[in-house]
């Protein structure tokens, strides 16, 4: 694999998770803007911890990338296990902000309703 063809993977790979980056950054604008209140503080807390999950989502995406690019398929072979649970550990992050910004708007909504 040549240089140029490690970038165009690395950037397909880097591509799939744009959008997703895109509307969390819109999204972390709208809540910036938003009053202080504790369901935006939670709503924050969720949007770093969805932006990390995306974050290390791609750098799992791309190690193996990187693997191959050097020549190295036995780490590959022995890294398919730890990126598994990686790929796991990072879904389990990922749901965790998910419930934490349904929280966040729930207690948001609820704050409407009493008002």
């Amino acid at each position: 694999m040549d240089q140029t063809q490690l970038l165009g993977s690395l950037l397909v790979s880097v591509g799939y998770r744009l959008p997703v980056m895109i509307a969390l950054g819109v999204a972390l604008v709208l809540l910036l803007r938003a009053p202080k209140a504790v369901a935006r503080s939670a709503a924050l807390w969720a949007l770093a911890i969805l932006m990390a999950s995306t974050l290390s989502g791609a750098v799992l995406a791309v190690l193996p990338l990187l693997l191959i690019a050097a020549g190295n398929f036995d780490g590959i072979a022995a890294l398919n296990t730890a990126l598994g649970v990686g790929h796991f550990a990072v879904s389990l992050l990922e749901a965790g902000g998910f419930v934490l910004l349904a929280w966040a708007l729930a207690r948001a909504l609820r704050g409407l309703e009493k008002a």
